[in-house]
C-alpha cells in the first residue's frame, strides 16, 4: 500500500486502544441524549449540560483515541505500552465524566467539582504523555505541529475550565472573564485546531485531494495564536479575525474537496461538506452572538457531524489494516465493514439534527432535536460497534483458529 507522505504504520497502536475510545464515545453521546430527554421532561435541560455532553462525552473521547493512534502513525510519536497507558487514560476521562455530567443535571456543585477534578487529571494525564512525546520529535508535518499546540490550548482550557466550576462553587469570584477563556480554548484553540491541523494529513489521504498551501498549514498555528489573544477582548471586532481565519480554512477545505482527484463519491465526504456548511455558518452567528446559544448550536454541529464522518472512514481502515498485518484468512473490503445504509441513515438523521436545531425559534418544537439526537447517537454506536466487533470476529490475536 502506498503511504502518503509523512505516514507510517509501522508503530500503530492495537486496534483496541482506538475502538476503545470511539465506542465509548458513541455509547457516551446516547447515554447523553437520553439524560436530555430525561431532562427536558423535568425540566432540568440546561445550557452547559447539553453542551459538555457533546464535547467531553463525544469529541473528547473520540479525539483522544485517535491522537493514540495519529502520534505514531503522523508524527512518529511513539508511546509505549500504549494499551495500558490508553487504559489509564480512559478510567480517569470516565470517572471525572459521569459526576460532572450528573452534577449539571443534578445542580450539584459539589459533585461538579469533585467530576471537574477528576476530568482536570484525566486530561493533565493524556496531554502531557502525549506531549511529552511530541517535544522530543522534530514537526516535520503540519498536523504534527499542529497537535502540539492542541494539546497546549487543551491543557489551558482544562485549567480555566476548572476555575470556571470553582467561581460557581464560591471558592473565587466568578467572571464572564473566565468563561469567555475557557470557551475560546476549547473550542477554536483545542477543537478547531485539531480540526484544522489533522485535516492537513486526513483531506488529502482519503479524498486524494491536492494538499493545503504548504506555507499556510506549517503557519496555522503563529496565524491561529494572535487571533485567540485578540478574541479574548469584550468587543465584536475582536471577534473578526479569529472569523476570518476559521472561515478561510473551511472554505479552503471545500474548495480541496470539491476538487479533488478521485471523483468517487463517497458516503463519507458528505458529513464533511454538511460540517464544514455548519462551521461557515457557526462563525457568521459568532461575528454577533459571540459564545450564545445560536454559535454553541451551530459550532457543535460543525465538529460532531465531522468526527461521525471520521470513524466512519477509520474503523473500517483499522479493521482493514490490522487484519491485514495478522494475516487474517478473511479481510473484508473497507465498505463492507460498516454497513452503506447505515452510515446513510446516520448522514440523513444529522441533517435533520441540523435543521431541526435551526429552525428552533420558528417551530418551537425543542423536543424534536432531542429524539432525533437520540435516535442518530444509537444508529452511530450501533454502526461503529458493530464495524469494530467485525475486527474481534476475524482477528487470529483474539481466535487462535483464524
Amino acid at each position: 500500500m502506498n503511504l502518503p507522505r509523512g505516514l507510517s504504520l509501522l508503530q500503530a497502536p492495537p486496534f483496541i486502544v482506538v475502538s476503545g475510545f470511539f465506542i465509548t464515545a458513541c455509547f457516551l453521546w446516547f447515554l447523553g441524549s437520553l439524560v436530555e430527554l430525561v431532562a427536558f421532561f423535568t425540566d432540568r435541560l440546561s445550557l452547559p449540560l447539553f453542551v459538555h455532553i457533546t464535547t467531553l462525552g463525544f469529541a473528547l473521547f473520540t479525539m483522544f483515541g485517535a491522537l493514540f493512534q495519529m502520534l505514531p502513525v503522523v508524527a512518529g510519536a511513539v508511546i509505549d505500552k500504549p494499551k495500558e497507558k490508553a487504559l489509564l487514560s480512559w478510567i480517569l476521562m470516565l470517572l471525572g465524566y459521569i459526576p460532572f455530567i450528573l452534577g449539571f443535571y443534578l445542580k450539584d456543585l459539589y459533585l461538579l467539582l469533585f467530576g471537574a477534578l477528576l476530568l482536570l487529571v484525566a486530561i493533565l494525564y493524556t496531554s502531557l504523555l502525549m506531549l511529552s512525546k511530541l517535544l522530543k520529535i522534530k514537526s516535520y508535518t503540519p498536523t504534527s505541529k499542529g497537535m502540539k499546540f492542541a494539546l497546549f490550548f487543551l491543557l489551558l482550557g482544562a485549567f480555566f475550565g476548572f476555575l470556571v466550576v470553582l467561581s460557581y462553587a464560591g471558592y473565587i469570584p466568578h467572571t464572564g472573564y473566565l468563561l469567555r477563556t475557557h470557551m475560546l480554548l476549547m473550542l477554536f484553540g483545542w477543537v478547531f485546531s485539531l480540526v484544522a491541523s489533522v485535516s492537513f494529513q486526513v483531506v488529502e489521504m482519503f479524498f486524494v485531494t491536492k494538499p493545503y498551501p504548504p506555507f499556510y498549514a506549517f503557519n496555522f498555528p503563529y496565524l491561529l495564536i494572535p487571533t485567540l489573544f485578540i478574541g479574548l477582548l469584550e468587543f465584536k471586532i475582536s471577534r473578526l479575525p479569529l472569523t476570518v481565519l476559521v472561515m478561510f480554512h473551511a472554505l479552503l477545505t471545500l474548495h480541496r474537496l470539491f476538487t479533488r482527484r478521485r471523483k468517487v463519491a463517497e458516503k463519507s465526504l458528505y458529513f464533511w461538506y454538511v460540517s464544514h456548511a455548519n462551521l461557515l455558518l457557526a462563525m457568521l452567528l459568532f461575528i454577533f452572538y459571540g459564545f450564545e446559544v445560536p454559535f454553541l448550536i451551530a459550532f457543535g454541529l460543525f465538529f460532531s457531524t465531522l468526527i461521525m464522518g471520521m470513524m466512519f472512514r477509520i474503523i473500517p481502515f483499522l479493521v482493514w489494516f490490522h487484519l491485514s498485518s495478522e494475516g487474517s484468512s478473511h479481510i473484508p473490503l473497507m465498505s463492507e465493514v460498516i454497513d452503506q445504509r447505515l452510515i446513510k441513515s446516520c448522514l440523513v438523521l444529522s441533517i435533520l439534527l441540523s435543521l431541526s436545531l435551526y429552525s428552533l425559534p420558528i417551530t418551537k418544537l425543542e423536543l424534536l432535536p432531542i429524539l432525533i439526537h437520540l435516535f442518530l447517537s444509537l444508529l452511530l454506536f450501533y454502526s461503529i460497534l458493530k464495524g469494530s466487533l467485525l475486527y474481534f470476529g476475524l482477528s487470529p490475536l483474539y481466535n487462535a483458529s483464524k
